[in-house]
């Protein structure tokens, strides 16, 4: 068991708040302290014309920086809707953005041994949300529905994130990577490994 001194401090570069709230509550029930997770300075309800060209433009430097700082015990998250590309698709131009020519074969330029885990949600973080929270009474869920509710307040979103962080964390994950159907939040689940925590 790792203890709290021994996590890294984690950046979080993503799309908007949705999902920033979502990752920061899941980062604290797994037992990191929210003075250890830095927000990159993502959008927060700003209008962005293209939210995931804001990431693929941050991702790299971000990635520099980390990796200029690899003495400190540091971590990214990075989080991007698939919208209406595949997982693969928004991880290969991950891939280009960071490293074109290992993009372009297709190769992860990331470093074996380097926290930085990519969550991709097919087609979007709401998806997640409502197989989550939709999980345990086997509501059927797919991730070409667009499960955004637009009536929602930005503190009833809020709330959702960080209630189905909360799910995930303390009942989903518990159960086995394996058992979760949904694949972009299976591969995620996969990627937080890389976090070393």
């Amino acid at each position: 068991m790792t203890s709290r001194d021994d996590l890294p401090e984690v950046t979080i570069l993503c799309e908007d708040i949705d999902q920033e709230r979502f990752i920061t509550e899941y980062l604290i029930c797994r037992g990191l302290e929210e003075h250890k997770i830095k927000d990159f300075g993502n959008p927060k309800g700003r209008v962005i014309e293209n939210n995931n060209a804001l990431i693929l433009k941050h991702y790299p430097g971000l990635i520099k920086s980390h990796r200029k700082r690899k003495h400190r015990n540091l971590a990214v998250v990075v989080m991007i809707d698939a919208d209406e590309d595949s997982l693969d698709d928004r991880m290969r131009s991950l891939n280009i953005a960071l490293d074109e020519t290992a993009g372009n074969l297709n190769r992860d330029p990331r470093l074996p041994n380097e926290k930085v885990a990519i969550f991709v949600p097919a087609r979007n973080i709401e998806t997640w949300f409502y197989y989550i929270n939709n999980n345990m009474e086997g509501q059927e869920c797919n991730e070409n529905t667009d499960y955004k509710d637009k009536k929602m307040s930005a503190k009833e979103r809020i709330e959702l994130a960080k209630s189905a962080a909360q799910k995930l964390a303390r009942e989903i994950c518990p159960q086995g990577v394996d058992r979760i159907t949904l694949p972009s939040l299976r591969y995620a689940c996969k990627e937080l490994q890389r976090l070393q925590f």
